[in-house]
């Protein structure tokens, strides 16, 4: 079949502005195979996502292995990262040098309520923590990024979590380390261990409205529904990191979160109510309010 063939065949079945990438995409995967592109066509037109048919997809300057049982990654949660390195740069040498990244050097030596607040010492490798992980598209974009850093990737799924360290290996991040575990009841440990350890606290949680749910694109419906699940009003796992995970950060460090749209400022007062940091919202490239988060006092 020729690619004007495949693309006028998908725009029976999907998204007209989706065909011709799509059509590409199944083409290449296929590689002149033309019994496996028929395949490949039948399972797009039934409605599985792309991104499950190839393996695979593209996140940053990264590659990331995909498939049923992990949420896919996604353009618009390259801002999250995009946030996370920009802090890292402000606040840590990239080569560890001591003498550098021993310090917050934008948000120590300012004045914070009123009081001056000295710099603090022993900053070295930035300690990072990655809640509900998923294909590990964050933790990993940011490790490879940032070498400086070592990333604590948290996932509850089981299957999700083979992909995170099947990820793990593809990209060659020794800075990572994954965990299966409930970030809601479990990870007793090491919130016991690491109260005031962490520089950075990053998370793509569930934020889909439970009601909602069941009204989502089909190809959404064929992701995990744990991975998008937030609850009846879709903040149940916002107000988790906010009460469980912000004491984690040490003073000066920073929670980012991403979030649906219409979301930003309900979370923004989630985390208000802690009183222990100034909070912030980020759009994206859409004009939407993609990103919140808190930068501790």
């Amino acid at each position: 079949m020729t690619e004007i063939e495949v693309i006028e065949l998908l725009k029976q079945h999907i998204d007209e502005y989706d065909a011709p990438v799509d059509a590409r995409e199944l083409i290449r995967f296929s590689a002149g195979d033309e019994e496996k592109l028929k395949e490949c066509i039948e399972r797009r037109i039934s409605g599985e996502p792309l991104q499950y048919i190839i393996g695979e997809w593209d996140f940053y300057n990264c590659n990331f292995r995909v498939g049923e049982g992990v949420l896919i990654p996604r353009p618009e949660t390259e801002l999250l990262v995009d946030t996370a390195l920009d802090f890292l740069a402000e606040n840590f040498s990239q080569d560890g040098d001591d003498a550098t990244s021993m310090i917050y050097k934008v948000v120590y030596g300012t004045r914070v309520r009123g009081e001056y607040v000295l710099p603090n010492e022993g900053y070295g490798v930035a300690r990072v923590l990655d809640l509900c992980s998923g294909s590990g598209c964050i933790a990993i974009s940011i490790a490879k990024n940032f070498a400086n850093s070592k990333v604590f990737a948290i996932e509850k799924s089981s299957q999700a979590f083979e992909y995170l360290k099947q990820n793990v290996a593809l990209n060659r991040v020794k800075n990572v380390v994954p965990f299966n575990d409930d970030i809601v009841t479990g990870c007793q440990n090491l919130i016991g261990a690491s109260k005031g350890q962490f520089d950075l606290i990053v998370s793509n949680p569930p934020y889909v409205k439970s009601a909602e749910c069941d009204e989502l694109q089909r190809e959404v419906l064929k992701e995990p529904r744990m991975a998008l699940d937030g609850g009846e009003d879709g903040l149940d796992f916002y107000r988790v990191i906010a009460n469980r995970w912000l004491p984690l950060l040490k003073s000066g460090g920073m929670l980012i979160m991403e979030c649906g749209e219409d979301q930003a400022v309900a979370i923004e007062e989630i985390l208000s109510a802690t009183s222990c940091g100034q909070t912030f919202i980020l759009d994206d490239f859409a004009g939407i309010s993609r990103v919140v988060g808190i930068k501790m006092y």
